[in-house]
């Protein structure tokens, strides 16, 4: 086929391209596309006559600043593509992958490859956009694509139970440096009216939870970036509002906004500490840990003394199991910035994942006599009540909290808590009114299917509830494949309705995902239980307790009471 123009061949920076020519018709209409929006190309039409072919090739991928790989049937049974990719990769030459088909990549491909995103042609409706974007970017990270919300449903963890979950902890997003000793010295110029509008948006984003902030945040956010399009840290904070009403609805529209917020704040200045921090976060929400590592790493490394992204690597670092920098990282935060709320309230979560439940209720107590009308904060005391048996004032809290604002989480919790204590006609009105806030929600539903199944005489209304949970997870786990939490819930609903090698398919993966988790290990030992294997069952029972789970937690399940007399457990 003949060639669609020449090859670049100047001294500027230059995107190399790795096709098989079975596919060139698709490959060079991208090209020509990329040619036109000003993005130089090499590829194989650029070797001169009479020189040596490997020299040249080798050259080109040596001196691109990118390089993007079309992935099909053929690419991949090329040799010449494979040796191309085995070369960048040894040079640390970014690689932006492109599937062109439904192809998988062999393992050793795998391997070099599994912390990129990659670009899907015929399935993505904004690809050339996407693709556009990850060219020009300066970052070294790969495209942002959509991906169904995680398991960590709102601004917060989902604390992991077995049978049904336990209750769910709030991680308020911590302010981008509200204050201007930390954003100043970093900012761009930008025109006075956008900055001050960007700073009260921060200081409006700290208290998202009161009246309408959120949304005047994301007012002042957007008219900051009109006024001056060229401040990134409009766009960045765009993006951290865009993502907070994200995690708060569940509504992928705005996470895809946020995505392009952050991208555009990428493309103007990558070298600010907040845009990297916003990066993360939404890294963070689409369950794309080690890019979000990747992320945070490189903010410190523009600006070790940033309070936001010491705060945010620590919930990375948990959930990696690498609790002792998580340690370092969010106490050095609380240092940094001792007045923000919430860093205070991540300090808090971090002690009740130590088991410190007393630290982390005192913590909690003192963000709540600062701020006596936050909901989140009091489902946060909530849920650290409960887990100390205080189970009255933990009651009392949740209803206080939807006095406050009716929340999914709350009624959730107080449904968790109810199922809890036995009182299962109350547990399933508490469900059900969550339900009525968000009826997409898997946990909601297993939740309610598991206070059903021990309850007489509701085995179809189980049954059905079951059915709706599983169906709302696998969707989940499609767009997420990633996300361990998914597949250890889907684990014990397949186990629950004995459905039992779809129970142990989802289980074996979200043990490769998390194997280090004390809560998927307890999902694990319940799953088996459930499925009538007891030695397994025991194993990761004893495996869970070794990684920080508690005899109590395991109680708390009716699944597990038989287990639990076991010898081996005692």
């Amino acid at each position: 086929m003949e060639k669609p123009f020449p090859a670049y061949a100047g001294t500027e920076s230059y995107v190399f391209v790795c096709y098989a020519h079975m596919d060139a018709v698709s490959v060079y209409s991208d090209l020509v596309q990329l040619d036109c929006d000003g993005i130089h190309v090499w590829y194989d039409e650029g070797i001169p006559a009479g020189t040596s072919w490997r020299a040249e090739i080798a050259a080109a991928i040596k001196g691109a600043t990118k390089f993007l790989f079309f992935i099909s049937e053929s690419s991949l049974n090329s040799a010449h593509c494979l040796r191309e990719i085995d070369y960048a990769l040894n040079n640390d030459i970014e690689i932006i992958p492109v599937y062109l088909d439904d192809s998988n990549l062999p393992p050793e491909l795998e391997l070099g490859l599994n912390r990129v995103q990659a670009l899907f042609r015929s399935s993505d409706s904004e690809y050339m956009q996407h693709l556009q974007g990850a060219l020009q970017r300066s970052s070294p990270f790969a495209p942002l694509l959509p991906i169904a919300r995680k398991r960590n449903l709102r601004i917060g963890l989902t604390i992991l139970g077995f049978g049904f979950s336990l209750l769910v902890l709030f991680f308020w997003t911590q302010r981008n440096s509200i204050f201007p000793s930390e954003q100043i010295v970093q900012s761009p110029i930008a025109v006075p009216n956008a900055y001050e509008g960007y700073l009260e948006g921060l200081e409006l984003m700290d208290r998202w939870d009161k009246d309408d902030n959120l949304d005047r945040a994301i007012g002042l956010f957007r008219d900051a970036s009109t006024r001056d399009p060229s401040f990134a840290l409009a766009f960045a904070g765009s993006a951290e509002a865009l993502r907070i009403r994200y995690v708060l609805t569940g509504d992928e529209a705005w996470l895809n906004q946020a995505t392009s917020a952050v991208d555009e704040a990428m493309r103007l200045n990558a070298d600010l500490a907040p845009v990297q921090v916003a990066l993360g976060r939404i890294h963070t929400a689409r369950g794309n840990i080690d890019l979000a590592f990747a992320a945070l790493e490189r903010a410190l490394a523009i600006d070790a003394n940033h309070a936001g992204a010491n705060a945010t690597i620590a919930t990375v670092y948990v959930r990696m199991g690498r609790l002792e920098d998580a340690k370092v990282s969010i106490e050095k935060a609380v240092a940094l910035n001792p007045e923000s709320l919430s860093i205070l309230n991540q300090y808090a979560n971090f002690l009740y994942d130590l088991g410190l439940f007393e630290d982390a209720t005192r913590q909690w107590q003192a963000i709540i006599s600062l701020a006596p009308d936050h909901y989140a904060a009091l489902i946060n005391l909530g849920t650290v009540l409960d887990e100390t048996d205080r189970i009255p004032e933990a009651i009392a809290l949740y209803q206080r909290s939807i006095e406050i604002r009716p929340t999914y989480l709350a009624y959730s919790n107080l449904g968790t808590v109810y199922s809890r204590e036995e009182r299962y006609l109350e547990a399933v009105d508490a469900y059900r009114q969550a339900l009525e806030i968000d009826d997409m929600d898997w946990l909601a539903w297993g939740n309610l299917a598991f206070v059903y199944s021990w309850m007489n005489g509701m085995d179809p209304q189980a049954t059905e509830t079951f059915e709706r949970a599983i169906q709302l997870a696998e969707t989940a786990r499609q767009r997420n494949p990633r996300e361990p939490y998914v597949h250890s819930d889907l684990a014990l609903y397949y186990a629950k309705t004995q459905q039992v090698e779809l129970a142990l398919q989802r289980l074996g993966t979200a043990i490769v995902l998390a194997p280090e988790s004390a809560n998927i290990l307890a999902a694990a030992a319940e799953a088996y239980e459930l499925i009538g294997q007891r030695d397994d069952a025991v194993e990761f029972a004893r495996k869970s307790l070794e990684l920080g789970f508690t005899s109590k937690q395991l109680q708390r399940s009716p699944e597990l009471s038989d287990l639990l007399t076991d010898p081996r457990m005692q």
